[in-house]
């Protein structure tokens, strides 16, 4: 790893005890998070890592001949590559995003909001939302033809091997590409990273045929073309993939009935192990920290030299006799402040509001949060003075008092139910999670039921709105 200093080699750092891809993407997150490099979003484990200079390693790639020439480039929808979008959208080059995940489709082509243009509309366009909303969908059956390809990496080596954040999204959408054959054979990948990110070598071993290799290394300091040790995968590599894929990547299964009436061999895994094998490793922690915990427990009560040596263990009267004596002391002080509290003079209780209406807002996404919706909810000018988040499960309630709240003033009006679900028709509010680059979903107004049998005091006094 490298960060203005020699990187040593890989037999030299320190790994964890087995060496997997999994072991070099923690390295480099742990990495990136404990030297003030990592930015936001965060923290950026499991993700593709946003780090400092990903601006100027975006600059120093616009700055290549590749990029120069190039006037269809694809670039992965991550944040550590934003500013390679912008620059391709302010230099007018055709910008093809991958769609998240692929679980709506394949690719978009980037298109300026009708009408608009500038800094401000270019912006709006390369966000998480918007490249959902301004892009025109690409499906595997048109025809592109890519000049460059630009990819996130969590690890890359000067040999070209990359390692992403573990989920094979871009290893994927590589193989739709290549079986569109919109990779020409000058088509070159290149990747923009910390120097920290960036290995002398990574064991051949952990990388298969569907592993995509870098050609060009673009960090914040330099430019690094690899030697290529592996070659390029030909397409998807199906018996590499369960049904589970399929079941989320409706793209995918399009493909497979494609390939299947041309008579090829499209045949999948029966074990889904894209689940199994991470979920088997995490397993294994915990067995190993289990068992660690039981042998500490195991000998603190068991026999041996340094026990012994504590006789206190086994004096079983004298801990008795303190248990008495620390249950009668416990039993006074309860007494005593009983004693105490019956002296006390009665607060008189505040009064609590009483709720006028509520609204239910539903279809929410599981990965939207609070402080967004409050924010759609300010910008229509609906202020509720209570709320009950039920977001994970797609709905939430809004609660509108029956009179003004002290300090507000005798002349706020309250609002009635029938303007607010009038101020509140048609908003849409979209995730802001990892890895939730969603379309923003249009939310369900209505009338609420009565309050108790939807919320309680507690939940309330949690999510008050100011």
């Amino acid at each position: 790893m490298q960060n203005g200093e020699e990187t040593p080699a890989v037999s030299e750092t320190v790994l964890p005890e087995e060496v997997t891809k999994q072991s070099y993407r923690v390295k480099v997150w742990r990495y990136l998070e404990n030297n003030g490099l990592a930015m936001f979003p965060r923290p950026v484990y499991n993700r593709i890592p946003n780090f400092k200079g990903a601006q100027e390693a975006a600059v120093k790639l616009s700055e290549l001949d590749v990029f120069k020439n190039a006037t269809t480039i694809k670039v992965n929808p991550d944040k550590p590559q934003e500013t390679i979008r912008v620059i391709c959208l302010e230099q007018q080059k055709s910008l093809y995003v991958p769609v998240p995940r692929l679980q709506t489709g394949f690719m978009n082509l980037l298109m300026l909001p009708e009408g608009e243009s500038g800094p401000s509309a270019i912006k709006k366009t390369v966000s998480r939302n918007g490249m959902d909303t301004y892009g025109q969908p690409i499906s595997i059956e048109e025809s592109v033809s890519l000049d460059l390809v630009v990819m996130g990496s969590v690890a890359v080596s000067k040999e070209g091997f990359r390692i992403g954040k573990g989920r094979g999204y871009g290893d994927l959408e590589f193989g739709l590409i290549m079986h569109m054959k919109a990779i020409k054979p000058n088509t070159l990948v290149v990747t923009t990273v910390h120097d920290c990110q960036v290995f002398d070598s990574l064991p051949a071993e952990l990388f298969g045929p569907h592993d995509v290799p870098i050609d060009i290394i673009v960090t914040p300091t330099q430019v690094i073309e690899t030697q290529r040790m592996s070659k390029r995968p030909v397409g998807i590599i199906w018996h590499l993939l369960s049904n589970r894929r399929l079941e989320q990547m409706p793209v995918l299964a399009q493909l497979r009935d494609i390939e299947i009436l041309a008579g090829r061999d499209c045949t999948l895994k029966e074990v889904d192990t894209d689940i199994e094998d991470r979920g088997g490793s995490r397993a294994r922690r915990q067995r190993r920290r289990t068992r660690s915990h039981k042998s500490q427990s195991e000998g603190e009560g068991g026999n041996t030299t340094e026990n012994e040596e504590k006789p206190k263990f086994r004096r079983t009267p004298r801990r008795r006799n303190s248990q008495k004596s620390a249950s009668k002391e416990n039993k006074e002080e309860k007494e005593n402040d009983g004693k105490e509290k019956s002296r006390r003079p009665n607060r008189p209780r505040r009064p609590r509001p009483v709720i006028d209406f509520s609204v239910k807002i539903s279809n929410i996404s599981p990965s939207t949060r609070v402080r967004d919706l409050k924010q759609a909810l300010n910008e229509r000018g609906v202020k509720p003075q209570m709320m009950t988040w039920k977001g994970f499960r797609g709905f939430c309630y809004l609660h509108f008092y029956k009179v003004p709240q002290k300090g507000e003033g005798d002349n706020v009006q309250v609002p009635k139910i029938e303007s607010v679900i009038s101020a509140l028709s048609e908003m849409s509010v979209g995730g802001t999670g990892d890895e939730s680059n969603e379309k923003p979903r249009l939310l369900n107004v209505e009338p609420a039921p009565p309050r108790s049998q939807h919320t309680t005091p507690a939940i309330e006094r949690s999510l008050e709105v100011h």
